[in-house]
C-alpha cells in the first residue's frame, strides 16, 4: 500500500521531467541516411569567385594548387562536393582570412572596425556585455558612430546576455540603435529558452567581417595567464585568461554573412537593406564557405556544420587537429574519430581541464579511455579556460567558428562557421596548436587508467546529460 501510494505521488512528477527533458533534448540528425542521398559523382564543384562562376578548368586547377598529395586532394574533392549539397551556401573564392588569438586580439580589431564604419555596424552576439575594447567601451563607440548616421543593429541571445544591465540596451535604443531579443526570457517556452542564438559576428559596412568563439563578455579582460595563475585562485574562470580564435573575413564571402545575420532579425522592425550588400572585390586568393546553422531544426540538413564537420573527418587522410571548449561528442563524431585514427590518420585533440561547465567537463573525460585506446592524442590545456571551436584536416581543409563539439551545436543552437580551404589558415592554426601544446598536460593511458573509483563514476554518471549539453 505505502509503495503504491508512493508510486502515484512520483508519478506526476517523473512524467513533468520527462516532458521537460524531452524538450531539451538535442535532435542529432542522421547522417548516413543524408550521405546515402548524395551522390558526389554526379557532381563537380562549384566556386564563386568576385568576378563571376569559376569555370571547370579553373576549379580543377585551383583544387589542384591547395595540395601536392593526390589521394588528399581526391579525398577533400569528394567531401566538398557532400557539403556543397548539404550547405545552402556558396563556396567563395579570392577572399583573405586574419587570425585572431584570444580576446584581447579581437576587441582590439573590434575597435578599429567600428571606428572606421560609415554605413553601418551588425553585432550577433550570445554575450553581449559592455566591454572594454582598449581605452573605450563597447556602449562609448557605439554611441559614438550613431551620433555621427552609423546605423547599428544588434542581436543578443536573452539566455547568454541576461547578466546584462537592460539600461545598456535601452541608452543604445535612445540613440537610434535597433535591437533583436532572440528568445526573450519573460513568458518563453522551456523549448524557447533552449534554443540560443550562440552566434558571434560583427559586420562592418558589409565589407568585412570577425566570426568565431569569443563573445563580447568581460570575462576576456581577464589580467590572468598560463604563468600567472594557481590552482588555490579563488575563481578559475575569472582570474584565469581565456583561450579563444576568432577570424577577420574580407572578399565576396561577405554577402552570405550578411545574410547570415538577418536570418535572426526581428521582422517586425524591418531595416532598409540598401547598403547592406556593396559590390565586393577581390580581396585574397582563399577559398571559403559559411556556414550557418538556424535554431529551429526541422530536416536533417538543418544541422549544416555538423554534417560537413562528419564528412571532412571521415574523409581525412593524414592528420586531425581539434581545439574542443566543450567535447561532449555524439556518437557519430565519436565514431569518426576512432575510425580516423584506426586507418592511420593522426588525431590530436586540445580540451579544457577546467571549464565554466562541470558536466561537460565529466563527460570529456568520460571518453579518454576509448579515445586513447585507440591511439588518439588528448591534451589538457592549463591555467587557462580553452573557448576555441577550431578543426583543421590535412593541412588543408579548416574551421571557425561558434559550433561546439557537442549535442547543443549538433542540435539546438543557432550557429555559424566558416570553413576555409588552403595552406595558409590550416599551418596557422595547427602552429598555434603546438604553441598550446607547450603548456598542456598530455593524457597517457596508463596513468589515466588509475584514476579512482569516484572520478570513474562521476564521469560515467554525467554522461546521462550529454544530450543537453
Amino acid at each position: 500500500m505505502t509503495h503504491l501510494s508512493l508510486a502515484k505521488n512520483i508519478s506526476p512528477f517523473i512524467t513533468l521531467l520527462i516532458g521537460l527533458l524531452t524538450q531539451s533534448c538535442a535532435v542529432i540528425p542522421d547522417h548516413e541516411r543524408t550521405f546515402e542521398k548524395i551522390n558526389p559523382q554526379s557532381q563537380q564543384v562549384e566556386i564563386v569567385g568576385a568576378k563571376d562562376t569559376l569555370s571547370q578548368a579553373k576549379v580543377d586547377k585551383a583544387l589542384q594548387k591547395l595540395t601536392p598529395d593526390e589521394q588528399i586532394r581526391a579525398s577533400l574533392e569528394n567531401h566538398l562536393k557532400i557539403e556543397q549539397s548539404i550547405s545552402d551556401s556558396h563556396l567563395f573564392a579570392d577572399n583573405a582570412f586574419t587570425l585572431l588569438a584570444n580576446g584581447e586580439s579581437t576587441f582590439g580589431k573590434i575597435k578599429e572596425l567600428i571606428g572606421r564604419a560609415e554605413k553601418h555596424v551588425h553585432l550577433e552576439y550570445f554575450t553581449f556585455e559592455d566591454v572594454d575594447l582598449g581605452g573605450v567601451t563597447l556602449k562609448a563607440l557605439l554611441l559614438e558612430k550613431l551620433a555621427k548616421g552609423v546605423e547599428v543593429h544588434v542581436i543578443y541571445d536573452a539566455y547568454g546576455s541576461q547578466q546584462t544591465p537592460p539600461e545598456f540596451f535601452e541608452s543604445l535604443k535612445k540613440a537610434g540603435a535597433k535591437i533583436t531579443v532572440f528568445h526573450p526570457l519573460e513568458g518563453a517556452s522551456l523549448k524557447q529558452i533552449n534554443q540560443r542564438d550562440h552566434r558571434k559576428i560583427l559586420i562592418v559596412d558589409g565589407k568585412v567581417s570577425i566570426i568565431g568563439g569569443v563573445n563580447l563578455s568581460k570575462t576576456y579582460q581577464s589580467k590572468g595567464s598560463f604563468k600567472t595563475y594557481k590552482k588555490e585562485t579563488p575563481n578559475p574562470l575569472t582570474d584565469a585568461a581565456w583561450r579563444d580564435m576568432d577570424v577577420l573575413i574580407q572578399g565576396p564571402i561577405l554577402g552570405d554573412i550578411q545574410r547570415v545575420f538577418l536570418e535572426n532579425w526581428d521582422k517586425a522592425q524591418p531595416l532598409d537593406q540598401t547598403h547592406f550588400f556593396p559590390k565586393l572585390n577581390k580581396q585574397g586568393n582563399q577559398f571559403a564557405r559559411v556556414i550557418a546553422t538556424p535554431a529551429t531544426k526541422r530536416k536533417d540538413t538543418d544541422s549544416p556544420y555538423y554534417l560537413s564537420m562528419l564528412s571532412a573527418i571521415e574523409s581525412a587522410e593524414d592528420r586531425i587537429l581539434i581545439n574542443a571548449a566543450y567535447f561532449v561528442p555524439t556518437r557519430a563524431q565519436l565514431e569518426a574519430l576512432v575510425k580516423a585514427a584506426n586507418r592511420g590518420v593522426r588525431v590530436e585533440l586540445m580540451v579544457p581541464s577546467f571549464t565554466d561547465s562541470t558536466l561537460s567537463l565529466l563527460v570529456q573525460r568520460s571518453r579518454y579511455s576509448l579515445l586513447l585506446e585507440n591511439h588518439i592524442t588528448i591534451y589538457e590545456m592549463q591555467g587557462q579556460v580553452l573557448h576555441a571551436k577550431t578543426i583543421t584536416i590535412d593541412g588543408v581543409w579548416s574551421a571557425i567558428g561558434s559550433s561546439n563539439f557537442d549535442y547543443r551545436s549538433a542540435g539546438i543552437n543557432a550557429e555559424v562557421d566558416v570553413v576555409i580551404l588552403g595552406k595558409e589558415i590550416a599551418r596557422g592554426l595547427e602552429d598555434r596548436f603546438k604553441e598550446d601544446m607547450q603548456d598542456a598536460n598530455k593524457i597517457e593511458q596508463d596513468t589515466w587508467q588509475k584514476r579512482g573509483l569516484l572520478d570513474r563514476i562521476k564521469q560515467q554518471s554525467a554522461r546521462i546529460f550529454e544530450g543537453f549539453l
